[in-house]
């Protein structure tokens, strides 16, 4: 029986927590949106959507939603609101553009309240004000009004709920599911009403529940207790505006380290789609902070910011994976499904962890100042006799992202893990080059330089990579779109291929091959074509191998890309053949190549509306999404590869973890940002990591920040190799800092991130440190210590650690390792450190 005065102290602290519900007046931005569509950019929060204080006109404002037309904001109102109030405009940092024309609506429960008419660049603020009462959901939409969307930089300002008198309900406990280091704490009709943490059991009057956007419970929930210590809830969902009813499942399974929450949606009738939401609400208590595996911890794309740190909690908004832009440069996504909230006093902290194993479409996390976590999910179909499964744990554990982390990982090792080791042995700086000349070899292995990514130069057309000849020495001419090096001719064999791979495999370095499974052909023009399907020759005609051989793999009508090339869907049987088949000819025609990297993954954030994966619903209709495409594939094209001791890199553009299965490492294009440098970072605490440089300017501005920030996360930056294409080039003072980092980054290959909780601090916060698992032993890099010249790590936590270890030290612009003195006090390894331009490297052996 639970003790009645627990009972008692979670109701207490539960309306204590609460108590922000029953204020008067409320800032919109302190709720979460179920939904967001922004037509350019990502949301704004007290921003405009270009990252400017909001103002329009002649007017500022604090607080406020900078957004962009065609744009559309939902929020479940629950009838806790009286009245919403805001200013409308267009954002004056479009002034001087003077051609903006947009149309503001609000919508109560899918009725128009508020339509301002066409407001330009001269329109002065607008104020609103519309009744809420009773109300369950609330809209806001801007819409373009003019020729296209540009320029159409849409304000809501000062945006102010006004809420009832009344306070919430506070639900009882009835349920417990225990867990090692958790207790949840379950209401009757199954929502999360408290838990319980940590060895210092922590209570904490935490709501949570999982909601379907406009959607309401109707009748009796039925709870039922399961073998093993969980319970399930089962309700009925019905919403009149959609006609639609279903059965949701909420089912609590205890784990070792978790307590497992799944849900289960089963559809009456033809499919449809609704947002499904899962929220939690943390209680507002003194040093409450936050984390999540985020591009930018600050939500800014204009600098790289630490993103391992935790940070209040705010209203902000994430997409999974890199969903605003097409390249991963933007502060505003998250590369994994969790967030963590954690008190540092207590040292005690509480994980939402989605499952990457689940069939994941769009999702977006948004949190806001009361402490809310919510994770809207979009896209999928429901009903149709298909039931729609999500699992999720909540974990327990000390604040330290770290352990959330480390959680993730152990709990998910095939997202992390390379499938091939020898990914590991080739971990070192990268290049992008089409050059076959004979390198200095001692200059580049004194840079870390190990791996060519062979530049996308040496095939016929797009995604004609290897074409069908037999012989070694068949010749086809390269598409040669790209500025030739100097001696190249303008023809290619397998035989050149392999043997510039085996050259540079002789020097101990690697090759990947260009693949690319999103775009095919050259100067595509959808005309008719009256070839012969059967003729052996067709490969050399894009435009009729499509057309004949592949005739359901591209986009209708067709998205254009680079060289002239179309999108297309690799979820396609055929195309999907036609990539395998290019597969085994690299195995069996290059046997030199490490392996292949797979650019442009970008377009797996679109969904083909002429086929069906059975899952995704888009606009009323099936489609398949490109994340399926490509996990269908990986499923078949890894293990080929893997068998044949070949690797798979990919230049992820959209960083999402579930899409890393069956990947070795990254080589991402956009890491010169610091978004996209972070997002590498978090996806490869145990893969090789490689990172572009896009010139000169990047690394001579500030070497010792840029270098140091890829020592920090354990992404090896793009050396300066001869011919490198549109990326870092060799030049005297180039070369000179590559020298001064290189042997310290050549320590990092192999490395894993060490996630033990507290596992290296810096005293006083003197420098920033992370720890990395290699052979041998450990490597930390200390950086960012700036002018200091000391620094005193402390390192726990990591198992084996006796203090008879060899400890040493390396230092920018040397390459001799120097002893280190240190002690081991209370199962705490102490080091005294000197600097060196604010940095050092120690690694760490076993004697």
């Amino acid at each position: 029986m639970i003790n009645k005065v627990l009972k008692l102290l979670i109701a207490v602290m539960a309306l204590a927590a609460m108590t922000c519900f029953a204020t008067k007046s409320i800032p919109l931005t302190d709720l979460e949106p179920v939904s967001i569509s922004v037509g350019w950019g990502s949301l704004g929060i007290d921003r405009s959507v270009q990252g400017q204080p909001l103002r329009i006109g002649d007017r500022g404002f604090a607080r406020g939603l900078g957004t962009h037309a065609n744009s559309e904001l939902v929020f479940d109102l629950d009838g806790r609101y009286e009245t919403f109030a805001c200013w409308v405009g267009v954002d004056a940092e479009m002034e001087q553009f003077g051609k903006s024309a947009e149309i503001f609506k609000v919508l109560v429960d899918g009725v128009e309240a508020f339509n301002s008419g066409v407001m330009s660049n001269t329109t002065p603020a607008r104020q609103i004000a519309v009744s809420l009462h009773g109300a369950r959901e609330l809209r806001l939409v801007v819409l373009a009004a003019g020729i296209g969307i540009d320029g159409d930089h849409a304000d809501w300002t000062e945006p102010i709920l006004t809420s009832a008198d009344a306070p919430p309900e506070i639900k009882p406990v009835k349920y417990e599911v225990h867990s090692r280091a958790l207790t949840v704490r379950l209401s009757a009709d199954g929502e999360i009403v408290g838990v319980t943490m940590g060895d210092q059991k922590l209570e904490r009057a935490v709501h949570g529940l999982t909601t379907l956007a406009g959607f309401q419970t109707q009748g009796d929930v039925t709870a039922r207790k399961l073998a093993g210590g969980g319970v399930e809830f089962e309700r009925a969902l019905v919403s009149a505006k959609l006609g639609k009813r279903c059965q949701l499942v909420d089912r609590f399974q205890p784990t070792k380290y978790s307590v497992r929450w799944e849900i289960e949606i089963r559809g009456d009738g033809a499919p449809w789609s609704a947002a499904i939401s899962t929220r939690l609400q943390y209680p507002d208590v003194p040093g409450r902070l936050f984390w999540t595996a985020w591009s930018d911890p600050d939500h800014r794309s204009d600098a790289w910011h630490d993103p391992l740190v935790f940070r209040p909690m705010t209203f902000a908004s994430w997409t999974y994976g890199s969903m605003s832009n097409s390249c991963p440069v933007e502060g505003d996504f998250i590369t994994m499904p969790l967030a963590t909230v954690a008190e540092p006093s207590a040292d005690e902290a509480l994980s939402l962890v989605l499952s990457p194993e689940d069939t994941l479409r769009d999702i977006s996390l948004v949190t806001t100042v009361r402490g809310s976590i919510a994770f809207h999910r979009t896209h999928h179909r429901i009903g149709g006799g298909r039931p729609v499964r999500f699992a999720m744990d909540l974990v327990a554990h000390p604040a330290d992202w770290r352990a959330a982390l480390g959680w993730t990982v152990a709990r998910y090792p095939q997202f992390f893990n390379p499938v091939n080791p020898h990914a590991d042995e080739m971990a070192g700086c990268g290049a992008y080059s089409g050059s076959e000349n004979p390198v200095d070899v001692a200059r580049l292995k004194r840079m870390a330089f190990r791996i060519n990514w062979k530049l996308s130069d040496d095939f016929a057309y797009m995604g004609m990579f290897l074409p069908p000849l037999k012989n070694a020495d068949d010749h086809w001419d390269r598409s040669a779109d790209e500025p030739t090096p100097p001696g190249k001719p303008r023809w290619t064999s397998f035989r050149r291929l392999n043997d510039y791979a085996h050259y540079m495999r002789t020097n101990g370095f690697y090759v990947l091959d260009y693949f690319n499974v999103t775009e095919y052909g050259k100067n595509m023009k959808d005309v008719p074509v009256t070839a012969d399907a059967a003729n052996p020759d067709l490969w050399k005609d894009p435009v009729a191998f499509l057309k004949l051989r592949l005739p359901n793999a591209y986009f209708q009508p067709p998205i254009n890309t680079f060289y002239g090339a179309w999108v297309v869907d690799v979820g396609d049987l055929d195309y999907q053949r036609f990539i395998l088949e290019q597969a085994r000819r690299h195995i069996e025609k290059i046997p030199d190549s490490s392996g292949i990297c797979i650019d442009r993954l970008d377009w797996l954030r679109y969904n083909n509306p002429h086929a069906d994966d059975g899952v995704t619903w888009v606009d009323g209709r099936p489609a398949r999404s490109l994340y399926q495409s490509w996990q269908d594939l990986l499923a078949k094209l890894g293990p080929l590869m893997h068998h044949a001791g070949k690797v798979i890199f990919v230049n992820n553009h959209i960083k999402r973890l579930e899409l890393l299965r069956e990947v070795d490492g990254i080589y991402c294009e956009f890491c010169q940002t610091g978004p996209a440098l972070n997002a590498t970072g978090l996806l490869s605490v145990r893969r090789s990591a490689l990172g572009w440089t896009d010139d000169a300017a990047t690394v001579n501005t500030d070497p010792d920040a840029f270098f140091q920030r890829h020592l920090y996360l354990g992404v090896f930056p793009t050396a300066p190799y001869p011919n490198n294409n549109h990326c870092l080039n060799p030049s005297c003072l180039v070369d000179y800092n590559y020298r001064a980092y290189g042997p310290l980054l050549d320590a990092m290959r192999g490395k894993k991130w060490v996630l033990e909780p507290h596992c290296v601090t810096v005293d006083g916060d003197a420098a920033k440190a992370n720890l990395f698992a290699v052979p041998g032993g450990y490597v930390l890099p200390v950086t960012f210590g700036g002018t200091t010249t000391n620094a005193r790590v402390r390192l726990k936590n990591i198992a084996g650690l006796s203090g008879r270890e060899k400890c040493e030290a390396m230092y920018p612009g040397s390459d001799e390792w120097k002893a280190l003195t240190s002690a081991k006090k209370n199962g705490v390894l102490v080091l005294d450190l000197p600097l060196t331009h604010g940095c050092a490297m120690v690694r760490i052996r076993k004697n």
